[in-house]
Parts: structure tokens; C-alpha cells; sequence
């Protein structure tokens, strides 16, 4: 089955070359040029993935980022940005994004990076549900709940999750996981994007059980917490 994309960009040359290099067999790809249509085609279509472009007419990417979890949860979300700052990538995080890439970037390597990502997202989360604790882990439906209740995961977050799950003696430095989750870096994710993202995982948790499931280990990295 055809992945189906978004490309959020207002520059109609990048726009173009991104979409000539996914215009493959895998992929559907949409485009739009500013927020207000990249909202319009959310409100219609679901998408397996998108890029997101900060600097957009009418409304800002990290401001798109929002309204896609609020429609849109399961949708890995990119942000492109030619600002290669550790404040803008972390409020884009909190935001809901996935990851993170700085322009310029060869639309090539970014399609055998989305290709690539598919590939292991499926290789990682191919194992049957489990149960532990008060978690169980649906992975047919790519859900987990606590204590019943769903948690509301972003790609990237559900994808840490299940790793540390389904790997529940194994210390994971966050280099292992930046290298698991997104094979040598999808975008320009790192420790502080791994940090940010177990972050909201525990906030999101939290809601429904005050256990804390993912254990840091100083210096080291993150291990789930067996009770």
C-alpha cells in the first residue's frame, strides 16, 4: 500500500524537486504552499508523513505542528527550517514534531531517509501485543494504554516506547536509540531530541498512572523501570 505524504512548503522550486524525487510507486504526495491549505488537506486526508516548513504564510509551521496532533496523531511529522537552532527544534518537539532537518537538504537523501524510516518503523514493531505492568501495547492498532487508557503518542514517541517495552532488561544510550529509531539520524534528531521526546512520553503517562515506567540511568540513558 502507497504511503501518503505532504509537503508543506511555500517555495515552489524546493516543493517541486521534493515531490519529482517522491512521485515513486510507495508514495501519494500532496502539496501545499501555506498553512491554510495544508490545514484544508488535513481536514480531508489522513497522511503517513509530512513536511513542515517553519516559515509559512498565514500559518507557521511549529503552530501546524500542533493542529496536526490535534487531527492528525499518527502522521510522522518532519519540520524544515533554514534556522539551525536548539530552542526552535525543541518547541517544535513539544509541538509534536517527530524530527527535525535544516535546509538546504538534497530532496534524494531526504527520500532514501522517508523510505528508509517506513522500512524500519515496520521492521521495529513487527513483534505481537504484550502486556507488563499496567501497560498493554496493541501493536496491530499502534496503541498503548495505561491503566486502559490511550495514550496519545506521536510516531516517534510510540516508536521509543515499544523499543523500550519490548526490550525491558536492556539499558538504551540515547545514541542507540537516535540510531534504532531513525537510522543515523533521519533528520538532525539527537540526545537532546531523544531527551525531549521520552520527556513528553512521561508527561503523557503520567496522566493515568503516577508508576514511572522509563527509568534514566545518569550518564547513561533510559531503561524501563521493572516493579
Amino acid at each position: 500500500m502507497k504511503k501518503r505524504v505532504l509537503i508543506i512548503e511555500d517555495e515552489k522550486a524546493i516543493a517541486d524537486l521534493i515531490v519529482q524525487r517522491f512521485q515513486t510507486s510507495l508514495y501519494d504526495v500532496d502539496v501545499a504552499s501555506d498553512g491554510r491549505e495544508a490545514l484544508s488537506l488535513l481536514s480531508t486526508n489522513q497522511y503517513d508523513l509530512a513536511t513542515v516548513d517553519i516559515m509559512l504564510p498565514y500559518i507557521d509551521g511549529i503552530t501546524l505542528c500542533k493542529k496536526f496532533r490535534e487531527h492528525s496523531p499518527q502522521t510522522f511529522l518532519i519540520l524544515v527550517s533554514a534556522l539551525d537552532e536548539e530552542e526552535t527544534k525543541l518547541k517544535g518537539y513539544s509541538y509534536g514534531a517527530d524530527d527535525y532537518i535544516t535546509k538546504p537538504f538534497s530532496p534524494k537523501e531526504l527520500l532514501a531517509k522517508v523510505t528508509s524510516h517506513f522500512k524500519r518503523a515496520d521492521t521495529l514493531t513487527s513483534q505481537t501485543s504484550i502486556i507488563t505492568q499496567n501497560i498493554l501495547l496493541e501493536n496491530d492498532k499502534k496503541e498503548i494504554k495505561i491503566n486502559g487508557y490511550k495514550l496519545p503518542l506521536t510516531p516517534s514517541e510510540y516508536l521509543l516506547i515499544f523499543t523500550l517495552l519490548t526490550h525491558p532488561k536492556k539499558l538504551f544510550s540515547r545514541e542507540e536509540l537516535s540510531y534504532l529509531i531513525y537510522e543515523n539520524n533521519l533528520g538532525e534528531i539527537d540526545s537532546r531530541g531523544i531527551d525531549s521526546h521520552i520527556s513528553h512520553i512521561r508527561k503523557k503517562i503520567k496522566k493515568f498512572d503516577t508508576i514511572e515506567y522509563i527509568k534514566t540511568v545518569h550518564g547513561q540513558g533510559y531503561i524501563i523501570n521493572e516493579h
